[in-house]
């Protein structure tokens, strides 16, 4: 039928350049029986591009500050410093990262635009910062920033005291750099078992510092080539007693910046597979001698040879300690958000203009985004990204009210994980569905793969992550049994008998009507059926495998898959619920239509993707199923048609995408050749330019 039908359509010429095809494109598109993008530049959509301001709006609501997103632009237009130049080698990088680096701390900070201090008083001003910032290069900037000012900063503004906080200006304004010494050869994400030690000499007051082992030497240290200073968790001895891990402020370099001080040895640990702008290196500490006041204090002290802490119980106080530093988690998580985005808006844009194929062998091609199984690769991407948009709006208010901690570490840490991990596989599939082109250096995909890969690793091991949220789950679970409520985020869980029971009801399992399956009722009640269920199943299954080895460590550990599950559903619980709340805020008629579609494919091809769960627990029946997976098909065809208008949505920055691919003029083929053309530098034998 199609061929038919398209063997009618007749060419007034047998030869066609690039511009007609993308005409004769939208002819196509009109007759084609499944619905298609239409092939056009994004500018020349003036009916819809009100709806791009909107959506732009609505993804940051919260923490716009439009003069610090200005300010921003305006500093990272200059492309003498703020380009992206795979060519450059590492130390070339590490210099310009730097040089960028210097330049936002003195067009940001000593401006007074953003301070170290808005981790309390205003954080969505380093939230907005940050979503600038995330959007260029490979990120090493960002992650140089955060460094500096952010851990290393933060270090001192939360875990020191007055005394400390006289360093912060210097800090911020990039005159006094820092590291973060955390992480050891030998220890990554087990900090309470770290092996360097401070110390305490009563007859001098002072801590000696030192890393004893080959294993305890700090490892991956950020910043580590251009810092003149360290924050380094260390044990804390004090009379032959181990007070486990605090934070200590110790000098490494001279005020040069150059030479190291005595008993210090840096080295560098070599290229990565990205963030090569970064200096990461390891840092060696021999009988180094640090004043007592050094110690940052706010949550253990030492007094005339005496220590003491506001918080008796050392789990608690090391806990404390690391809840202070959450905000590398939700950095990360806004970050990678931006960085999914951009990695959409290049394959997006790419696909409305690359022709390949077409009903007939004569007639002219078609835009691979006309394609079904494309766009059921690419759509349930960009409603993810609009659904974690929601997500990090609500998270980032919470993190402003800090009204609950230990609600926004655990969803920090869900959210990290999850979007990390959803944006590396999805930015692999984005890179292939770029085909050849993806796979050169121009499109930008290895810089952004490599920015988001390591996101899984440092501020917090995913899998770990996922294990605390399951952790705070099943600890909840078990008050609920004492007479506490469940709260917050957790709230829907306390419907969890009610849920299950009505999720064995055969007009719930059967029904299989668009009108019930779009229902944003449907999509919240099967997030809370599988949340539930898999909480009950968790406990139950860590229970049958304590009783079988008498052994709590081992009967988490052999529990392991049913919790990372667990925490897995939880949290894209959560998103769904923060996404579809935020739709019903929505005033505007052509957003809250727009998002609702979103939203649906988003829930959807969640439930598509566990199907094993849910048949499993007789959830769905198959008709149901079968009408799911059509559903979403119909969504990412319908939602197909204005993809454009939704990537321009995003709100990313033109002059920071530094993709040929994915650049708004829509001339693909000339960005390519102006991006890589030249001779080759070998006897330039081949003296030619694109």
């Amino acid at each position: 039928m199609v061929l038919k039908i398209m063997s009618s359509f007749k060419m007034e010429s047998s030869e066609i350049n690039a511009n007609d095809a993308f005409k004769i494109g939208k002819g196509y598109n009109e007759m084609l029986p499944f619905p298609t993008a239409i092939n056009e530049n994004p500018k020349d959509q003036t009916s819809k591009l009100s709806l791009t301001e909107k959506l732009k709006n609505w993804s940051i609501q919260g923490f716009e500050h439009h003069n610090i997103r200005d300010e921003l632009n305006r500093i990272m237009s200059d492309k003498s410093l703020f380009h992206g130049d795979v060519n450059l080698g590492k130390e070339e990088q590490r210099v310009q990262t730097l040089k960028q680096l210097l330049a936002i701390a003195q067009g940001i900070f000593d401006k007074g635009l953003v301070q170290i201090t808005d981790l309390r008083e205003d954080p969505s001003k380093i939230l907005a910062m940050m979503d600038i910032v995330s959007q260029f290069d490979d990120d090493s900037l960002m992650t140089k920033l955060i460094v500096n000012n952010f851990l290393f900063g933060a270090a001192v503004f939360n875990l020191g005291t007055e005394r400390h906080h006289k360093l912060l200006p210097e800090i911020q304004s990039g005159r006094l750099l820092g590291c973060f010494a955390m992480t050891e050869l030998g220890h990554g994400s087990n900090v309470r078992s770290l092996e360097t030690t401070a110390t305490y000499d009563p007859k001098t007051n002072e801590f000696i510092i030192n890393t004893p082992l080959r294993t305890s030497t700090k490892w991956w240290i950020g910043n580590a080539g251009h810092a003149t200073i360290s924050s380094v968790f260390a044990r804390l001895i004090i009379d032959g007693k181990d007070q486990e891990v605090h934070c200590f402020l110790v000098p490494i370099r001279k005020s040069n910046g150059i030479d190291l001080l005595p008993g210090i040895r840096i080295g560098d640990v070599g290229a990565k597979f990205g963030l090569n702008g970064v200096d990461n290196g390891w840092i060696q500490f021999e009988n180094v001698r640090i004043p007592a006041t050094n110690l940052l204090d706010r949550f253990g002290s030492v007094e005339g040879g005496v220590y003491s802490s506001p918080i008796k119980s050392p789990s608690r106080r090391f806990a404390n300690i690391l809840a202070q530093m959450i905000t590398g988690r939700i950095t990360i998580s806004f970050g990678t958000t931006r960085t999914l985005k951009s990695g959409l808006i290049i394959a997006t844009r790419y696909a409305s203009k690359r022709l390949q194929f077409g009903p007939t062998s004569t007639g002219p091609e078609i835009p691979i985004l006309s394609y079904p199984t494309h766009q059921l690769t690419i759509m349930p991407m960009i409603a993810s990204a609009y659904a974690f948009d929601a997500i990090k709006v609500y998270l980032g208010r919470r993190f402003q009210e800090r009204t609950d901690e230990a609600e926004i570490h655990v969803l920090a840490s869900g959210l990290k994980a999850m979007i990390s991990q959803y944006t590396t596989v999805s930015l692999m599939e984005l890179r292939r569905l770029c085909g050849g082109h993806g796979y050169g250096s121009y499109s930008r995909y290895g810089r952004l793969i490599a920015t988001v890969d390591v996101g899984r690793t440092f501020e917090g091991d995913n899998t770990l992550l996922l294990q605390q949220v399951a952790k705070d789950l099943l600890t909840q679970f078990k008050k609920e049994y004492s007479g506490n409520k469940f709260t917050g985020t957790l709230k829907y869980l306390g419907k969890n008998t009610s849920l299950l029971i009505s999720g064995m009801n055969p007009l719930t399992t059967m029904r299989s009507d668009d009108a019930h399956l779009l229902s944003f009722q449907f999509l919240l009640d099967s997030m809370e059926f599988r949340s539930s269920k898999l909480l009950i199943q968790s406990a139950q299954t860590v229970s049958k495998n304590y009783k079988q080895t008498k052994d709590s460590f081992a009967a988490w550990n052999q529990s392991l898959e049913i919790l990372i599950h667990l925490a897995k559903a939880h949290t894209e619980t959560v998103i769904v619920t923060k996404f579809i709340e935020s739709i019903n805020k929505e005033k505007d008629i052509e957003v809250r239509s727009t998002l609702k579609k979103l939203c649906q494919l988003y829930g959807l091809y969640i439930i598509r993707q566990d199907f094993e769960f849910f048949r499993n627990s007789n959830y769905l029946k198959k008709g149901k199923a079968k009408a799911i997976i059509k559903l979403v098909g119909q969504l990412c065809s319908e939602l197909s048609q204005n993809a454009l208008v939704l990537v321009k949505g995003f709100g990313n920055e033109e002059h920071l995408m530094e993709s040929p691919l994915g650049m708004e003029d829509g001339d693909l083929y000339e960005n390519i050749c102006k991006q890589v053309g030249g001779n080759f530098t070998r006897n330039n034998y081949l003296n030619s330019k694109l």
